[in-house]
């Protein structure tokens, strides 16, 4: 009978060291998982972050696009206004050195803006 309560002794000392060694194991395992899942979700909170800063600056961005597009569009409507107030051609050919300066002027400015928008800017800054 001792035979057989120390047979059920050392079978259980042996079924208990290979669950303890196997589940350190999984332990192991686990924590090493645990510790790339911890890394994945640090870099995804990070894209996030970096994402919404961008995404408020091309709303920022687009906000002031819009704003100076209303700009221009009330600057255009002004200028149109004063040309379908005024019959240019009828002036001119009654006044033309009164016109034509003006025109000339008008037309180098509007040369000249052109020209500057078009130029090259390099800017080192990111």
């Amino acid at each position: 009978m001792n035979s057989l309560f120390i047979g059920i002794i050392v079978s259980l000392g042996i079924g208990g060291y290979f669950y303890y060694t196997t589940t350190q194991n999984e332990l192991i395992e686990l924590r090493s998982l645990n510790a790339a899942y911890e890394t994945k979700f640090a870099t995804q909170e990070n894209t996030i972050n970096t994402m919404e800063a961008r995404y408020e600056n091309q709303s920022n961005a687009i906000i002031e696009m819009a704003a100076k597009n209303q700009e221009i569009i009330a600057e255009r409507d002004r200028y149109l206004g004063i040309f379908q107030r005024h019959d240019l051609g009828k002036l001119a050919n009654a006044k033309p050195g009164l016109i034509e300066p003006r025109v000339n002027n008008a037309t180098k400015d509007v040369f000249d803006s052109l020209e500057a928008d078009s130029l090259f800017k390099f800017d080192p800054t990111p």
